[in-house]
This record gives C-alpha cells, sequence and structure tokens, in this order.
C-alpha cells in the first residue's frame, strides 16, 4: 500500500540519521568546527577502539528514537506491549511474577508507568538503548553505513516488532569487540545485562571460546552456503529438530518458555515466498563470501563478523522454515549489515569495484522502498501517537 505519509517518515528519517553521522564536529575553547567525513576504509581496522559519541551521535539517537517512541500502532507486537504498559500502569499491585517480560525491562516499564508516564515514554526509552549499543559497537566512520544498511534490510522494522530482543541483540553486537580483545569477564558482564531483556542471549555466551581466528576458509564458507540450499526444507530435519528441543528443553528449565512454539505448531514448515528481495540478498551474500578474503587479509579484526554472519546465513538456508531458530538465529544475521558496510567501503576505494558499491547501495533503497510499500513488520501506515485524535 502506498502511504506517502509512511514514505516522508521513513525515507527523511533515513537521509537526516545518514547526514547527522557523517558529519564530523569538532568543539574547541575558541572555535566550532562542523565538517562531513567520507566514508574511510582504512579505518575499519579500528573496531577495537571505542566509538566516543559526539553531539551529532546523540542528535541521531534522540531522533530515531523519536519515530520509534512516539509510532502509533505501528509493529506486530505493538498493542501487546501497550496494553501491558497500561495494566502495570492501572493496577498498582500488578507484579514481576503476573507477567511473562525479562526483569530489565519490566522495570523499565514498572519506573516509568509509576512515575505516570505514557506508554510512548516506554517505546522511547526501549529504542534508545538499543540503538546505543549499536552506535557503540562499530567505528564512527562506519557507522552511517552500517545504520543505512540496518534501515534498508528491515532491521529497523523488525526493531519496531522484537523491542525486547532487539535491546539484547544491540548488546551483543557491542559485546563482540570483546570477544577479540579475550575479556571474558566484561563480555560475560554484558550478555547478563542483555538477558534482562531477553533471554535468548545467553545462548551465544558460549561464543566465547570459539577459535574464530582458526575457522575461516574462504573455499569451506563458499561451498557450504551452496550446499545448504540442498538441505533446506527436509521433512527429517523438522523431526529431529523438535524432538532435539523437548529432550533439552526437559533438562534446562530455560528452554521451556519456546515450547509455546511447538505448542501452536509455529516450529514447522512456514511458507517462503522466493521473490527478488530473497534472490537479491542471496546475490549479495555471494558477493561478501567472495571479496571476504581481501578484506579480512588487509583487517584481521573483521574475521568474526563474517564468520558469523556466514553461519547465520548458512542456517537461515537450511531452517528458514523454523520460527524458533530464527528467533535464534537472528543475532548472526544481523551482522549482514556490518559485514556488508565493510565489503561496500573497502570496494569504495577501489577505482574498478566502485561500481558494485555504488549499485548495492542504490539497490538496497530500492529494497528499502519495497519494504515500506508491503509494510515490513506492519510498519505502514506510520501514525504519531499525538495524531490519532
Amino acid at each position: 500500500m502506498i502511504d506517502i505519509f509512511s514514505y516522508f517518515i521513513y525515507i527523511s528519517l533515513l537521509l537526516t540519521l545518514v547526514f547527522f553521522l557523517m558529519l564530523k564536529i569538532r568543539i574547541s575553547k575558541s572555535s566550532l568546527s562542523i565538517k562531513i567525513h567520507a566514508f574511510n576504509s582504512n579505518d575499519i581496522d579500528s573496531f577495537l577502539q571505542p566509538n566516543r559519541l559526539k553531539i551529532n551521535h546523540f542528535f541521531a539517537l534522540i531522533l530515531i528514537s523519536f519515530i520509534v517512541g512516539f509510532r502509533y500502532h505501528v509493529g506486530n507486537d505493538w498493542q501487546g506491549y501497550k496494553e501491558t504498559f497500561e495494566i502495570i500502569k492501572l493496577n498498582k499491585s500488578f507484579s514481576f511474577q503476573d507477567q511473562y517480560m525479562e526483569w530489565g525491562f519490566f522495570m523499565i516499564n514498572f519506573i516509568i508507568a509509576r512515575l505516570g508516564g505514557h506508554y510512548t515514554l516506554m517505546f522511547f526509552v526501549i529504542a534508545l538503548i538499543s540503538w546505543y549499543f549499536i552506535f557503540k559497537s562499530v567505528p564512527a566512520t562506519l557507522l552511517p553505513l552500517v545504520l543505512y544498511f540496518l534501515f534498508t534490510n528491515e532491521f529497523f522494522f523488525w526493531s519496531m516488532n522484537g523491542i525486547r530482543q532487539f535491546v539484547a541483540i544491540g548488546i551483543f553486537l557491542y559485546s563482540i569487540k570483546y570477544i577479540i580483545k579475550r575479556n571474558l569477564i566484561v563480555f560475560i558482564l554484558l550478555i547478563i545485562f542483555a538477558s534482562l531483556f531477553h533471554i535468548s542471549i545467553l545462548f551465544v555466551a558460549p561464543l566465547y571460546f570459539i577459535p574464530f581466528q582458526k575457522l575461516y576458509n574462504q573455499t569451506f564458507w563458499v561451498i557450504t552456503f551452496l550446499v545448504s540450499f540442498i538441505f533446506a526444507n527436509v521433512p527429517l530435519l523438522i523431526s529431529v529438530i523438535r524432538n532435539t528441543f523437548m529432550f533439552f528443553a526437559d533438562k534446562i528449565p530455560i528452554l521451556s518458555i519456546y515450547l509455546r512454539y511447538f505448542d501452536n505448531g509455529q516450529y514447522e514448515a512456514q511458507n517462503l515466498v522466493v521473490g527478488l528481495g530473497y534472490l537479491f540478498r542471496q546475490i549479495v551474500t555471494i558477493i561478501i563470501l567472495l571479496f571476504s578474503k581481501s578484506v579480512i587479509n588487509k583487517y584481521p579484526q573483521t574475521k568474526i563478523y563474517f564468520v558469523l554472519y556466514f553461519l547465520g546465513s548458512i542456517i537461515f538456508n537450511m531452517f528458514y522454515m523454523f520460527q524458533l531458530i530464527d528467533r535464534f538465529n537472528i543475532y548472526f544475521l544481523i551482522l549482514h549489515s556490518i559485514v556488508v558496510s565493510i565489503i561496500v567501503s573497502h570496494l569504495w576505494k577501489n577505482k574498478r569495484y566502485k561500481i558494485v558499491s555504488i549499485g548495492l547501495v542504490t539497490l538496497y533503497f530500492i529494497l528499502y522502498l519495497s519494504t515500506i510499500y508491503n509494510s515490513s513488520n506492519m510498519c505502514s501506515p506510520y501514525r504519531f501517537d499525538f495524531m490519532r485524535f
């Protein structure tokens, strides 16, 4: 459906955010200097350096949080979160045991409700926390591209649906640098903090002990990616996964909260519409596979991002029909926005492949327009909460 206001909001939001994130602001005692910096592939290897947010970053954070927070009936789960907040606000005896959400998310709802705040403030605060950690997770020079691909690849629209898990995802992206640094204590603390918003994050904790430096082999990942299509939608996998999960759910209490996927049949094969968007994303993954070797050779710190994304892509190809697996695989697939940003930045510097870089950015913008038209994750029509009266 074509909704002009939705297109205006989402396009202007994306362009404004990218513009402000590209600004380089320096404030000294004597002057204020503002200039626009270009994407510089030489800064890709600064993943381990802290991204010190400037005034333009905070402006972008406030803007995106405002759009997310003050939306009305946008997102598949928007109504459910709104109603839960209002129950907490109206029922003074309502406690943590009376609901299903994690402690951190509940406490934000509880505090805002008890202070007399509106549900829009709750959505605003949750969005602010999520995007703050995403902004801190990548170098400032790469951030405009990462945010661009988070928007154009539907993750922004998904964030307005799975809002609790998106907080955990943002914290997870930030925690990856501590895997590279081999700082177990900080990594575990971040994972524990993320679990206060979505318990599924605990299943990525073992990633710290995986030797990613030994796992990259371009030929292996290309072959495995292509072979993964053969195993898609194999009936035997449905039975194996169901029985395996049910077995572990009996042994590990934390898994029991996901049994509802089996109770209502959501674990079974879902119909995937193999359209141009799906084919485009598969082609982009192949491009990433082909150029990843030269990037990793130049920027070894990026290896973990590529390995995790390739793993997520293979899992998706084999198990896209399982909603439960998608719930966990999103932690890997979200890395698409980072690795494709690295590839685009890297190709931009090479005159021979600059056209590929431009082509990817352009095609993703067309995909962005398409997802708005198709109301991805119920993103359209967009309306502000104060417009409903």
